[in-house]
């Protein structure tokens, strides 16, 4: 290259020290700390949990050991050589690091139908007996159960819980529309408030449970307000009672008289006070529990009752998993994996992003006829061989209990025949005796002994017997005779015995044989049958999953002739949606019998290998797995504020190569303050630029859509209103139940059927039509931007590193403080990619909450009409309820959609805001925290201020402790 295109490079003031190169500090020596922690910073990309938690536990103890010094430099009141605000900077990121040091909650949500073995389920899973109650007594209870991981080191408080009541204004609002309730069912005749099946005898439960003076008798006579003045029961609304007991009897039996049994109080009164329970929480050390996961049962998804469904309804949106539970008979015919509790429970869902999160657990696998079950499954050649080994086998064993039987006879007749005879030759020996010693025959033979023998064998005995010989002998070679004859006899008898016993001992043998044979396979079988069944309803329930999302994502996409369609070409992965899905199948309490509780139950563990065939310990290995993500984004966020605080320390214990170096402090400033000042500009510019990208994405994939969704919705609402009124067998609603719907504000629970949520259904077609565009925006188009945001300010940082060390890594006398750059440089290069998991989730909870806040404008709606057509009476009600209800969705359609649609926008609005107030916030944090990291790096500490004997004491304290890091995080192979 020609000499003339050679650029010369002007030299700044600051580009060659000084004259003056100054000696190092004597004091100085004795405070060298090791300036790189690339240990720390090289565990940011692993992704092993037990590494980074066991790293966590290291860096825990690191920084409680950092702890005294940094509180002692941060509360002197002299002037110290540390910047301002350091020592408190560095105090509160030790106390930050410290109070992260418990598992990140993960919540997983169990939902179910009453019956469907939640309860036992929950207690297997935390390998407990009976710590929640598991009764069918309370089946119409809301409350909401929550168990989480008991942190609590005092023995006598091994369990734990509280329990939190509802508000005298929450209970208020509920009670009132029960009351009246009743008192319509009782005044209309019905009878449904005698079964405690139907939702009217559940309400009746409820109210005499907290009121026992209300009967159906006496309901007509009371009134909300004056119920609400019990004494008793003001006592108890809005309390949190806790409770504590060092075993789970102990605090089960001290839950009991809440949540079960009635509790008396000194006053008499029998009050019991379950219906008024909202959140039990449980607190257990549960292994199943210790990584972090907190198991929440959601009995009422979709309560009557509002104020109890919304409680449940924040909990999912607040749930990492969700797990669907329903017995293994009932969960493929009830289409329990498609159907997922209803059509806008799954829409919400869609609208979470919540579909990867569902786990399926059928539950009571014991519960299975294996003639049944055998029809029904393809089994294998063996299966059926051993099937018809085993009727072969139930032909068998009668016949031989009949041999059996008829040898223990024959060889009880011949001991009966033996002992006879017996007896006779001892009467007949001793007569001889007699004889030979002088006696006369007549009185020998006088006294042999008359008996008769009480047996029911008399006539066998008998005639097997021979006593014609000894009838009357009249010499005595006949008694001798007769005594040989019944000696012969014994021994012939006892020859007889001898064979029958053998005899019956081989059938009995034989028998027990065929019997345990018979239980084996039939343990056999029922075991295969229980696995292929599992096996089956697995794939069954996976298909039906995908079947369902597939179906839910057809109704959601774009009308090609939608002025507003657009042609996306993401389309999920069904096989992959399949494939994923974990379900598993579980026996609870047969682990629990197998694991050596439920001693007094009579539960059958036939069929089982062993507690792993039962399924729990999968799925306590599944609970502590679904932990993982957080787990270890906790330990990379804990571990990088560590890594930065370690490099900001060690920069003010070692920061003096500046003065060796011989460089002017005033100019490496003024170099560093403009550097600093470039990086800022990048970094707002970037940070601008992801803000306004968020507001077009926004702009394009949801505020765009708001009037095609909108119009949707108005078409829809006459369409689904007609329906209403439509007959029970075609989808529509009997006079009782339009009521029962009414009384409730549009909600209505009935068992065994879907829950009825009318203001959900009208707004079907806003989830439905927004479903498409809202996983475009929220699920790949968002999660791009953040990557660009934070690939943005890395780069940025970057070109800011390489310009501060471009300066000074020509000078030898510099290399300590450019490895300190370094090391800077690294831990904050960690930072934006944690603060970006936090936008990331900010972005997310908020997003839920809008797609939430849609529904109750469209609830306020509705709730005047319902008042209007519970005053409707007498014939005719079902038109005149038709009527009033029509002409209300007629007059309110054209602003109730956009009100609602306005509400959900109007918080993603604010989400833009606070995401973009929150960026500006910790970025400018980034931006502090660097300029004084590479000051304290490059610059003398407060130039000016004389280092004191205090200080240099911190500094040899901290020294060894910053110097042990290496060997603390060791690095793994």
């Amino acid at each position: 290259m020609a000499k003339k295109n050679a650029v010369a490079i002007k030299k700044e003031p600051y580009d060659s020290p000084s004259s003056s190169v100054q000696a190092v500090p004597e004091t100085m020596k004795e405070v060298q700390v090791e300036t790189r922690f690339r240990a720390i910073s090289d565990l940011h990309y692993l992704d092993d949990t037990v590494v980074l938690e066991r790293a966590v536990g290291a860096g825990m103890q690191l920084t409680r050991e950092l702890a005294p010094s940094v509180n002692q430099l941060a509360s002197m009141n002299q002037l110290s050589t540390a910047r301002k605000d350091d020592g408190l900077r560095w105090k509160e990121s030790i106390e930050e690091i410290i109070a992260m040091g418990k598992p990140t909650r993960t919540t997983i949500g169990v939902v179910g139908a009453t019956g469907s073995g939640k309860s036992s389920l929950v207690n297997a899973l935390l390998d407990e007996e009976k710590l929640l109650p598991t009764s069918g007594a309370r089946a119409c209870t809301a409350w909401i159960t929550e168990v989480s991981y008991n942190y609590s080191d005092d023995e006598s408080k091994a369990y734990r819980a509280e329990i939190e009541f509802v508000t005298g204004e929450e209970w208020q609002r509920e009670m009132g529309p029960w009351l009246q309730s009743m008192k319509d069912e009782i005044a209309s005749g019905s009878p449904d408030y005698s079964s405690a099946n139907t939702e009217a005898g559940m309400m009746l439960s409820r109210l005499t449970a907290v009121y026992p003076s209300v009967t159906k008798e006496t309901i007509a006579t009371y009134d909300c307000n004056a119920l609400m003045e019990n004494t008793e029961v003001q006592k108890i609304l809005g309390r949190i009672i806790s409770l504590a007991d060092v075993s789970a009897k102990g605090l089960s039996d001290q839950m009991q008289p809440y949540m079960g049994r009635k509790v008396e109080s000194k006053e008499g009164t029998d009050m019991n006070p379950w219906p008024l329970i909202k959140v039990v929480r449980v607190f257990v050390k549960a292994a199943a529990l210790s990584t972090g996961a907190v198991i929440v049962d959601l009995p009422g998804i979709h309560d009557s009752n509002a104020a109890r469904a919304a409680v449940s309804t924040n909990y999912m949106k607040d749930c990492s998993s969700i797990w669907i539970v329903a017995p293994i008979v009932r969960a493929v015919d009830d289409k329990s994996a498609r159907d997922l509790l209803g059509e806008s429970f799954r829409h919400q869902l869609l609208l979470d992003n919540k579909f990867s999160a569902i786990s399926f657990i059928c539950s009571k696998t014991d519960d299975i006829n294996v003639d049944e079950i055998a029809g029904e499954l393809a089994l294998t050649a063996d299966i059926e061989q051993d099937r018809f080994k085993i009727a072969s086998l139930a032909d068998e064993i009668p016949a031989l209990e009949e041999e059996l039987k008829a040898l223990r006879e024959q060889k009880r007749n011949d001991a009966d025949i033996l002992d006879e005879c017996r007896d006779q030759l001892d009467d007949w020996e001793n007569a001889l005796r007699q004889v030979q010693e002088g006696q006369p025959l007549g009185v020998a033979v006088g006294n042999l002994a008359k008996r008769k023998r009480a047996s029911d064998n008399d006539s066998v005995v008998s005639s097997a017997v021979d006593t014609s010989i000894g009838s009357n002998p009249s010499n005595k070679v006949q008694i001798e005779e007769y005594v040989n004859t019944l000696r012969r006899q014994a021994q012939d008898l006892r020859e007889r015995c001898r064979k029958s016993t053998a005899a019956a001992k081989e059938h009995e043998e034989k028998l027990d044989s065929k019997v345990q044979e018979k239980k084996s396979l039939q343990c056999f079988t029922k075991g295969s049958c229980i696995r292929k069944r599992n096996s089956t309803c697995t794939q069954s329930i996976k298909q039906d999953f995908a079947d369902g999302r597939k179906e839910l994502e057809k109704e959601s996409a774009s009308d090609e002739n939608d002025a507003f369609f657009k042609d996306e070409k993401h389309t999920p992965d069904y096989e992959k949606i399949k494939a994923d899905l974990p379900v598993f199948c579980i026996s609870s309490r047969t682990y629990q019998k197998l694991n050596g509780m439920m001693r007094n139950e009579d539960i059958s563990t036939s069929g089982y290998r062993d507690a792993d065939d039962t399924g729990i310990p999968s799925l306590q290995a599944h609970a502590q797995k679904l932990t993982e993500s957080g787990r270890n984004a906790r330990c990379r966020y804990i571990l990088t504020k560590l890594h930065a605080l370690l490099t900001s320390i060690a920069c003010w214990v070692t920061g003096t190569d500046l003065e060796r170096a011989g460089f002017d402090a005033k100019k490496v400033e003024e170099h560093l303050t403009t550097e600093t000042k470039k990086l800022q500009t990048n970094w707002r510019i970037t940070r601008e630029t992801f803000c306004r990208h968020l507001n077009d994405i926004l702009q394009e994939y949801v505020y765009g859509r708001e009037d095609a969704i909108i119009a949707k919705a108005e078409k829809n609402a006459p369409r689904l209103a007609a329906g209403w009124f439509e007959t029970p067998k075609a989808g529509g609603f009997a006079l009782q139940t339009l009521r029962a719907i009414c009384r409730k504000n549009g909600v209505h629970n009935a068992r065994g059927r879907p829950t009825i949520i009318l203001h959900d259904q009208l707004a079907g077609p806003i989830q439905s039509g927004m479903t498409r565009d809202w996983a475009a925006a929220f699920e790949r188009a968002i999660p791009l931007i953040i990557q660009d945001l934070v690939g943005g300010l890395t780069n940025h940082q970057d070109n800011f590193h390489r310009a501060i060390e471009g300066r000074y890594k020509s000078n030898g006398s510099m290399a300590m403080a450019l490895d300190l750059l370094n090391n800077i440089n690294s831990a904050s290069k960690g930072i934006p990619a944690s603060l970006m998991m936090t936008l990331l989730g900010t972005i997310n909870a908020r997003k839920d909450n809008a797609s939430h806040a849609m529904l109750p404008p469209i609830a306020d709606a509705m709730d005047p009409v319902y008042s209007k057509c519970l005053q409707v009476q007498g014939s005719g009600s079902k038109t005149a309820i038709e009527s009033l209800i029509k002409q209300h969705i007629e007059d309110i359609k054209r602003t109730v959609f956009r009100t609602s649609v306005g509400e959900m926008h109007h918080r993603l609005r604010k989400m833009e805001t606070l995401a973009a107030s929150w960026l500006e916030s910790e970025v400018n944090k980034m931006i502090d925290g660097i300029f004084r990291d590479y000051s304290n790096a490059l610059l003398p500490s407060n130039q000016g201020v004389k280092q004191l004997p205090e200080e240099l004491e911190l500094k040899k304290q901290l020294t060894p402790i910053l110097n042990s890091a290496a060997a603390r995080f060791p690095k793994e192979e």
